[in-house]
């Protein structure tokens, strides 16, 4: 079974916008992912500095798609898309 998984590092600098309101609008867009069952697990770095989402039954252009449209997406640091074959 394939899974794209999604390492995100973020940067937020606080005077350049609200944070809360865009991690607000962003966890609807994870919670609608999980929801569709496209989201299969979605962990946050304990620096609190990052996420990792791990997407099922999806094509590496929608994954892509789906994370650029996120609200932070514009302070986010780094991301790298990894795809698996998931064994058990």
């Amino acid at each position: 079974m394939k899974r794209i998984t999604v390492l995100i590092t973020m940067h937020f600098d606080n005077s350049k916008g609200n944070f809360e309101e865009l991690r607000k609008q962003e966890m609807a867009h994870i919670m609608h992912w999980k929801e569709a069952g496209i989201l299969e697990n979605f962990y946050i770095k304990s620096e609190k500095d990052g996420a990792m989402l791990v997407f099922k039954d999806t094509e590496m252009q929608e994954v892509v798609k789906n994370i650029e449209h996120l609200p932070l997406f514009p302070f986010m640091e780094k991301v790298e898309y990894l795809s698996f074959d998931k064994m058990f």
